[in-house]
């Protein structure tokens, strides 16, 4: 290698993420095609909209990244990288590029950006750690859309899945990496996925640790690897990603492993505002912080519904992003008030276990203690901690519970065995005004914590439930108590106050009757799922409605779920706040007349509801 090309190999493994692979024989062919630019004080490197091929390295000088609108994002100096944001992308440039001073660069050619980037997880995970700054200047050019919440992850699915039997070596899987150009190989036995093995865990699992090359692969691979199914949402996935801190997920389809998810799919594709929030939400290291993050939810709620992202897509998001601000006051509450002496699990109640949260919602949530608790010795660090987290949830958007359904009232955090009892009771002794109030306690969901204690109390409950028609009974009775605004001729039926007084609101009026329609079956039937929909599928699989009723009220919950999200979308836009009352005056002939199906159909299910469960009452 001559003089020059030694000098630009010197000065690349100077800085991240060179330095972590100087040993790569691939660098010194990289360097061969690798061009040197000068460009002067003012003169633009890349302009917003061209399409860029290159990695460009600052050998000395200075660059500003500016937005569309010409505001400026950072600015890089010697030593960092630009570039990769759009050839990660594979299309234009979102940001413009602008010398500050004499600057020198070394051009890397896209082509082997893209083949360290694929070949080496130490490559990768740098600009990984960089992605929430790349995304955010994403969103901030205003170039991005809702792909990742509308899309399935088969969609981001690039390959069909390399995998090696679990007998074969170290060496075998190593070389198979590398004729198929992976960074990651499905282990399998029997053709079944038994683990997952990564370029990271070749080095610090086999090399680092001296290994032979001939040591089964099993010894180092990661055992029964977490797996999505193709048709969760692509967000869902990132998530998930970071909620392990992980950067393959297996996907399967109908139990058969048709891909390999890494984050370098996730960041090709562009991403949505949730995502950064719930990123940002998670770094934030008070509650004044949290605080400000919150006054995003907006925003993000409206350019969900503007993206038309149904109303599933935008519960999963609202959730989600609801969640994220509990487990970090959870996080920063056990930073304050010590580790917490026994297990416990913070679980969500109602439309968060359900992830059918929207923009206008309070606070319901509950903590399950491990059967080890002591009041007189545990008490006070639980009762310091959930006041923490329910005041400071009112303070980030999500206000206090008006009937105190929240982990700060001593009745609702409680052992697991305490929980048991609870439900025993209310299910073999039911009481019908007590069930009114109660049953969003059997829409519970375990958000952080040990989250086995919630899903033994949903098993109990299940298990208590399903062969009880007393109970049944009583919650059919419930399902029945709100009716649909629809009067004579089909006519809304106004039921508003005040200012509201031309109003009706859907959410107590036809989104609550179809939740406790199917919450009654989904306990008929056994259903483990919380989710209204697919509540509504297990309810269909279990032949409890007649054919077409199921999909008849998955329907109904969609056009009512949009007609009202697209009613808080304008309130917010008219500088209202958002609420779940409709002024039917406002609606166009297309939402009143499906909006009198949907009520329709909610009417009927109610009637069935009502003879399909009339045993016998305690």
């Amino acid at each position: 290698m001559d003089v020059e090309l030694t000098e630009i190999v010197e000065a690349l493994c100077q800085h991240a993420p060179f330095n972590e692979i100087a040993d790569d024989p691939s660098l010194k062919d990289m360097v061969k095609e690798v061009e040197i630019q000068y460009v002067r004080t003012g003169e633009w490197i890349i302009e917003r909209g061209t399409l860029n091929n290159t990695l460009f390295f600052i050998r000395s000088g200075a660059v500003e990244v500016l937005n569309k609108n010409g505001k400026l994002i950072r600015r890089m100096n010697e030593g960092e990288l630009f570039g990769y944001g759009s050839l990660l992308r594979g299309g234009k440039s979102s940001q413009s590029m602008r010398a500050i001073e004499d600057s020198l660069f070394y051009r890397i050619p896209a082509r082997w950006f893209l083949k360290l980037y694929e070949e080496s997880d130490t490559f990768s995970d740098f600009f990984e750690l960089d992605r929430e700054t790349r995304l955010k200047a994403a969103m901030n050019s205003q170039t991005s859309d809702v792909s990742l919440m509308t899309c399935p992850i088969k969609s981001l699915l690039r390959r069909d899945p390399i995998g090696i039997d679990v007998g074969e070596s170290i060496r075998q899987a190593a070389q198979m990496m590398t004729e198929h150009r992976v960074s990651s190989l499905l282990i399998m036995e029997n053709e079944q996925l038994v683990g997952i093995v990564t370029d990271r865990d070749l080095r610090t699992r086999a090399v680092a640790e001296g290994l032979a090359y001939d040591t089964p692969i099993k010894a180092i691979m990661t055992k029964n690897p977490t797996v999505m199914d193709s048709g969760d949402y692509a967000a869902e996935a990132v998530l998930k990603m970071m909620e392990l801190n992980i950067h393959h997920i297996p996907i399967v389809k109908d139990h058969k492993t048709i891909g390999v998810l890494s984050t370098g799919d996730i960041i090709q594709k562009e991403s949505h505002g949730s995502i950064y929030l719930i990123s940002d939400i998670l770094k934030q290291t008070d509650v004044d912080g949290l605080k400000a993050i919150s006054r995003k939810m907006t925003h993000t709620f409206t350019q969900l519904v503007v993206a038309d992202a149904n109303t599933q897509m935008i519960g999963n998001a609202m959730s989600h992003i609801g969640t994220a601000f509990v487990k970090r006051l959870l996080q920063l509450g056990e930073e304050q008030f010590g580790k917490p002496p026994v297990p416990y699990c913070f679980i969500a109640l109602g439309s968060q276990a359900r992830e059918e949260q929207t923009i206008k919602t309070d606070q319901d949530n509950a903590i399950i203690l491990s059967n080890r608790y002591d009041p007189e010795k545990h008490g006070q660090y639980f009762e310091q901690l959930s006041h923490w987290v329910c005041q400071g949830l009112d303070q980030c958007g999500y206000p206090l519970c008006t009937g105190d359904v929240m982990a700060s009232n001593t009745l609702w955090r409680q052992p697991l065995s305490v929980w048991k009892n609870y439900f025993s009771e209310w299910i073999q002794e039911p009481k019908a005004e007590a069930l009114l109030h109660l049953s969003i306690f059997f829409d519970l969901r375990g958000i952080y914590g040990d989250k086995l204690l919630a899903n033994e109390l949903n098993k109990h409950i299940r298990q208590e439930a399903k062969n009880n028609s007393g109970f049944l009974s009583y919650m059919a009775r419930n399902a029945n108590q709100r009716k649909p605004p629809l009067g004579f001729f089909r006519q809304f039926v106004l039921d508003g106050e005040g200012k509201q007084s031309r109003t009706f609101n859907l959410k107590e009026r036809g989104i609550a009757p179809i939740i406790d329609i199917v919450r009654v079956h989904a306990l008929a039937c056994g259903s483990d799922k919380l989710n209204t929909i697919e509540r509504i599928a297990d309810i269909e699989a279990a032949k409890l409605l007649p054919d077409g009723r199921a999909k008849d009220l998955a329907l109904a919950l969609e056009m009512i779920g949009m007609v009202r999200i697209s009613s808080q979308k304008d309130q917010i836009e008219n500088g209202e706040e958002p609420t779940n009352h409709v002024n039917p005056e406002r609606l166009s002939s297309f939402e009143k007349r499906h909006l009198r199906d949907a009520f329709h159909i909610v009417s009927r299910q109610q009637e069935f509801i009502k003879f399909r469960y009339a045993g016998k009452r305690s």
